[in-house]
């Protein structure tokens, strides 16, 4: 799934976090690593070393660039990325 961020004019891959939908790849990777774990309301994002980076509530989108993973508001989603349809 994809986005366009409207100010940089960026594709970039997305997905909104719900427990019973399709992942991307790398969503599934973490997972499987480690670095993504369920809470009851929040997806936790940890860092290699196993610390928590940060809580993610389900609902919202993480923005990957294919390097750096960002947590964005579902409000400011809707207002700053329109989905590109592939």
């Amino acid at each position: 799934m994809f986005a366009l961020h409207l100010r940089t004019k960026k594709r970039l891959e997305f997905w909104q976090i719900e427990k019973n939908t399709d992942r991307p790849s790398w969503a599934n990777q973490a997972f499987t690593d480690g670095g993504f774990s369920w809470n009851d309301k929040s997806l936790s994002v940890k860092n290699v070393g196993g610390l928590l980076k940060m809580t993610v509530p389900i609902g919202d989108y993480l923005v990957f660039n294919g390097k750096y993973l960002k947590a964005v508001p579902k409000a400011k989603f809707v207002r700053e990325y329109r989905v590109i349809e592939d």
